[in-house]
Formats: C-alpha cells, structure tokens, sequence
C-alpha cells in the first residue's frame, strides 16, 4: 500500500528531531494541506513546497492545538505575498478559525472558512475525535478535535488528527474498506489524549495493518517496532 500523502513534518508537540505533523496532497493547481503547526511554515519555505502553479490553498484543520495550527498565520500572509488569493480553510466551527486569525491580525478578506460540507470540489467528511488536555486526575478535557475521510480523484483515505480513541464508524468503514488507507496518530509515551501503539494493536487486526500508516509521533516511538508489528510508518 504506497502513502499518497506528502510529509512535512511527522513529530509530536515535543518532538526535537522531527517537525511537527503536517501533510499535504496535490491536485492539478490546489493543494490540500493538513494542519499547520509551528514548525510547519519554516518547512514548507525550506522545502520549497509551494510552486507558482499553485493557485488554491485548501488548508483542512483536525483541532487548534499550537502544534496544529502555530503557524497558520504566516502562511496565511505568505500566500498572500504568493498572489494566491483562493484559500480556505477547513473546519466545522466557522467562529474558531476567525477568533484566532482576528488575534493575529488577519483580514478576513484574505481566506474562507468553509465546513466540510461546503466542499464541492471532492469529498470531505469530518468526525468528532476525543482529544484535549489532561487534568491532573488524569480525566481528558476535551476540545474541539475532528478527523477527515477524503476521496480525491483516486485517493481514499482517513486523516486522524489527535484522538485517544478511533470511533466504531471509522473502523467499520475501514474493515469494509470504505476507507482504504488510515493516518493514524501513535504515541509511546502513555499520555492518555493520544492513541498508545499497544492500543492501535487492538483496533486493527494484522492482516490489515499495512493499510495504516502511523504520524504524529515522538522522537522516542521505535519505528522498527511499527514496521514489526505490520503497521506503515510515514518517517
């Protein structure tokens, strides 16, 4: 199963050795960009990512952790020095987005915030994801945290966000194969908002393992302990 998804960055908020997690995909002119955490626009500068032909932004946020979205500004701004003038982004609480740009200083005029279901151009459906901070009883607080199901041209695929649990509906259209390739956060580290390795174990069975690829992960999570037990690995 080939990864149909670029990496710019695959680390967790505390990663030193890895960027944090952001992805993107191209199609035709538009990009589609997952998340834009703080060390995500020194490496979309670094990297070159963003051509002259590249006429449409679509930048799709799973939640406004700072490592989710610390940078969303500057590109915001660079697009803008880009000429690119058609850039949405993508969430389902419209008011979220425009409280945190309106801080930074930002001209509405200069994106979209559009609900997946205002997406015309390919298909995007988001689900609500168990994600936020954790108190010091060890109880979730949650916020607003979603995950996507995509269908663009021939690529099908689940983004995951963060979560520390993947919904019943998202497996099921896994196992049906509904969904064909699942980007699945994994920690180590036993931090109760995010997904454990052992716990992804459980959810996927092996034979089916090779369809998901795992992200968002800290410096210390053994890859070739992923790849052993049959799952992909997008670092």
């Amino acid at each position: 199963m080939k990864n149909i998804l670029n990496f710019i960055g695959t680390g967790g908020a505390f990663s030193v050795e890895n960027a944090n997690n952001s992805a993107y995909i191209l199609k035709k002119d538009k990009m589609i960009l997952f998340d834009c955490g703080e060390t995500v626009f020194h490496n979309i500068l670094k990297l070159n990512i963003i051509s002259d032909n590249i006429k449409q932004v679509d930048i799709v946020i799973t939640h406004f952790h700072s490592d989710h979205v610390g940078s969303l500004g500057s590109l915001l701004f660079y697009l803008r020095f880009k000429h690119i003038t058609k850039i949405n982004i993508i969430f389902p609480i419209k008011r979220i987005p425009y409280m945190l740009l309106g801080i930074y200083g930002i001209d509405e005029k200069l994106f979209d915030v559009k609900t997946p279901e205002e997406i015309k151009e390919y298909y995007i459906k988001e689900y609500e994801q168990l994600h936020g901070d954790v108190d010091d009883k060890g109880k979730i607080i949650p916020m607003p945290s979603y995950g996507y199901h995509l269908i663009i041209d021939h690529a099908n695929f689940f983004y995951s966000g963060d979560t520390c649990v993947i919904s019943d509906i998202i497996l099921e259209k896994f196992k049906r194969k509904e969904i064909e390739i699942m980007y699945c956060e994994v920690t180590t580290d036993g931090y109760k908002s995010h997904i454990q390795l052992n716990d992804l174990v459980n959810y996927i069975p092996f034979s089916e393992r090779k369809r998901v690829f795992c992200m968002h992960m800290g410096d210390i999570v053994n890859i070739e302990e992923i790849k052993k037990l049959g799952f992909r690995s997008v670092r």
